[in-house]
């Protein structure tokens, strides 16, 4: 396989759909579905622990149990109805959180982005691929204090992760009309051999 090429395509999301709509509120927002340790549920409380008070964590995908087991200080939402009441969440948070133990490429962090939403995420799939030095940070997967530490850089800097850089990465790297060109252009490729 050594002489074969191997070409990357990210996935793509709607950034008609997704995009920036509302002002920024001082929130740490999670979205799953559903939550489990795989994807940092604990990892969230322990960072109502580690976060100023003033900072609301907001995660969005719980179930019943999950909600009435969170701690005071973090809101939880079960799902959201539409992609509308999606955006808004995203669009309002300051600071898009994934602590995922174990993912491929996640959309979160995508959608995130394009709503102008920077992430701090595990080095964890290809979490770190979404952000770069302007959009994010990347910690190793488990460490929740360094999480921390990426969150407080992200809210105490916004001029360094400015809403209008993670959108524009999102619309330069992630549009689906972009990506499914991509594939296209790969297969036509491969047909013209």
């Amino acid at each position: 396989m050594k002489n074969c090429s191997i070409r990357m395509i990210h996935n793509g999301i709607d950034t008609t759909k997704f995009e920036p709509k509302y002002k920024k509120k001082k929130v740490v927002l999670g979205v799953a579905l559903p939550w489990s340790p795989r994807k940092g549920l604990p990892d969230m409380v322990k960072l109502r622990q580690l976060l100023p008070q003033d900072i609301e964590i907001k995660l969005i995908g719980l179930n019943d149990g999950q909600l009435e087991k969170l701690p005071k200080g973090i809101v939880g939402i079960k799902r959201t109805q539409n992609i509308d009441e999606l955006v808004k969440h995203y669009s309002e948070a300051a600071v898009f959180v994934n602590p995922t133990y174990a993912d491929n490429f996640p959309t979160t962090n995508l959608e995130a982005l394009a709503c102008g939403t920077p992430v701090a995420t595990y080095r964890t799939g290809g979490s770190p691929e979404a952000v770069d030095e302007h959009t994010g940070i990347v910690v190793e997967k488990g460490n929740v204090k360094a999480l921390a530490k990426a969150i407080m850089k992200i809210l105490n800097n916004p001029g360094n992760f400015s809403s209008d850089t993670c959108r524009k990465r999102a619309e330069q790297c992630f549009n689906k009309d972009i990506q499914f060109g991509k594939y296209v252009d790969l297969y036509e490729s491969l047909l013209s051999k």
